[in-house]
């Protein structure tokens, strides 16, 4: 397999939602990316079937856990397959029905890069033990770029139950403290006020992305766990 690939190329040809995962020598399974696992649940099924470049295809099992999502049936042999050791990354783009264009790179990822992808394994932890909601928005570059954030309805209710005037945002790179706007007149309506810019930049956010808060199922909490794409 020749070592000429290019990242950018991979990634524009690609699915809408891609994510990667770092193929570590010591661990059995591959750890996938918590938002995606969140966003396509409904979608994904136990059995993932895979397809590289050259059109090779395999199956991996996948244990379905929004709490710990991973790969444990398969990830060993398609190592042995690629001949991985440690730290190669295989990008995945999906294509719906739980199937899936991977591209492996043989060269060994950067350190930085593998910084990052442990630091994100713990950053993606739950907040809660215990039941979780979610709720989903997607984001345009004007809302990315805007100091506040208007959100949806069911999300709006939760937060209502607990008249908080502020909450935490919980993010892979950063903890952010926003103002959260609750009114009733002239309409109903409420918004992620103050902090809501330092959290996109923070976070790098400046064209469509989407984004899943995870919050206590059990009561209304302030403390809210972002979720987002990111690669590596």
């Amino acid at each position: 397999m020749e070592n000429n690939f290019n990242e950018d190329d991979v990634i524009n040809r690609m699915s809408r939602y891609q994510f990667s995962i770092i193929h570590l020598q010591d661990e059995a399974v591959g750890f996938v990316d918590r938002a995606f696992a969140t966003l396509y649940d409904d979608d994904l099924q136990r059995q993932w079937t895979l397809r590289d470049e050259e059109g090779n295809r395999h199956v991996v099992t996948y244990n379905k856990n929004l709490q710990k999502p991973m790969l444990i049936g398969g990830w060993t042999e398609l190592g042995h397959i690629y001949e991985l050791h440690d730290f190669h990354t295989i990008y995945f783009g999906y294509m719906g029905d739980s199937c899936f264009h991977i591209t492996v790179f043989p060269s060994k990822c950067k350190p930085l890069s593998i910084g990052r992808f442990l630091k994100r394994i713990e950053a993606d932890q739950p907040l809660f033990n215990g039941p979780k909601l979610h709720f989903f928005i997607f984001l345009n570059p004007n809302q990315c770029n805007a100091s506040h954030l208007d959100l949806p309805t069911d999300f709006d209710n939760y937060l209502r139950q607990g008249r908080f005037k502020y909450i935490f945002l919980y993010g892979p790179r950063k903890t952010v403290k926003c103002k959260l706007l609750l009114r009733n007149h002239p309409k109903k309506s409420s918004k992620i006020g103050s902090g809501w810019k330092e959290f996109c930049t923070a976070h790098g956010f400046h064209q469509t992305i989407d984004l899943v808060f995870e919050v206590d199922h059990m009561k209304s909490n302030q403390n809210v766990k972002v979720l987002t794409y990111c690669n590596f």
